[in-house]
């Protein structure tokens, strides 16, 4: 397989497919329901659609780098995070469509089970988990969490749970953080990228895979970034310049891979430690505004605010009347 097949590919597929699909679609999302995001502009709620087109690119490119090694590789994670995204999409879109407003956050969807009623937003949780301990028990099998393992069961079941907890939590964590425009978006892509490069530094050094030449390594590494960043590059205009929400079908699938990304490049205090990260910040956001400590700090405002609309822009004061449909929490 050659450097260049392997960039053309992520090119291709992975931003190409969803940057082509989503210009396709744009005529028909304008078309759909308004929402009304946190400035009171009427958007559309339809930037999640990115990751059904994404994941297509994913599964296309798996066929066709077939022949490629498919344990530890770009392929291998594509395998697994195409049908993740459409899966997470699928349960995010029907929160979207269905879910009550009132019942927010963990607690609000704990208390409603307790009484009898499941929520979309626990349908989705509990969907989101289960596939995510899927996807974390193939992971165990070339993760570097998953080699240190070894042929102990109960550490390697153990581990699964936590890495399949840990991609959970971070689905959960980009969807609360998309209330502004464009910060589920960097906060994705820095987690993707961190990803990638975790991955791509552990992989030569899985037993029994025997060493990656570095022109494949590198090659491979390009096309999962470029794979990683394809969503970013379809959605980023619409979403920064309040055109559109991703929501939940949007903001999920982007947590849920990343995740996944991330945590097949950890090793065991690794995955601890990302995990105990994305459960503390889960927990803070039941009593603590994200927007509100964002906005305190000077450098966190700053990155938070770039590429978005200025408050003085005549755009951003182009109000419309909230709808039953309308929601003012989400960018």
């Amino acid at each position: 397989m050659t450097a260049a097949t392997w960039i053309a590919t992520g090119l291709v597929l992975g931003v190409g497919v969803p940057w082509l699909g989503m210009r396709m679609l744009a005529p028909s999302l304008d078309a759909s329901p308004p929402r009304t995001n946190f400035r009171g502009r009427e958007v559309h709620l339809g930037l999640g659609v990115v990751w059904v087109l994404w994941a297509g690119g994913a599964m296309a490119a798996s066929l066709l780098l077939a022949s490629a090694q498919a344990g530890p590789s770009p392929v291998g994670l594509l395998i697994l995070a195409g049908p993740l995204a459409l899966a997470v999409f699928a349960l995010g879109l029907i929160d979207d469509a269905l879910g009550s407003p009132d019942d927010r956050g963990f607690g609000g969807h704990t208390r409603a089970l307790a009484k009898g009623r499941l929520t979309t937003g626990m349908l989705k949780l509990l969907g989101i988990s289960a596939a995510s301990l899927v996807v974390a028990g193939i992971v165990s099998g070339f993760a570097p969490w998953g080699r240190a393992a070894g042929g102990s069961l109960l550490a390697r079941v153990g581990l699964t749970v936590l890495a399949g907890a840990a991609i959970a939590l971070t689905s959960n964590l980009l969807n609360l953080l998309d209330l502004r425009p464009g910060r589920a978006l960097k906060s994705y892509s820095v987690l993707a990228i961190f990803g990638v490069l975790g991955a791509v530094t552990a992989w030569p050094n899985v037993p029994g895979v025997g060493p990656l030449p570095a022109t494949s390594l590198a090659a491979g590494a390009a096309m999962l970034a470029l794979f990683a960043l394809g969503p970013v590059v379809a959605v980023w205009r619409e979403d920064v310049g309040e055109r559109a929400m991703l929501g939940d079908a949007g903001a999920n699938p982007a947590g849920a891979v990343a995740g996944l990304f991330v945590v097949a490049a950890l090793p065991v205090w690794g995955l601890a430690a990302f995990a105990a990260l994305v459960l503390a910040l889960n927990l803070a956001s039941e009593k603590w505004s994200f927007s509100r400590v964002i906005s305190a700090n000077p450098l966190l405002s700053y990155l938070d605010g770039l590429g978005r609309l200025p408050a003085d822009d005549p755009a951003s004061h182009n109000s419309v009347k909230t709808s039953p449909q309308s929601q003012s929490s989400d960018g």
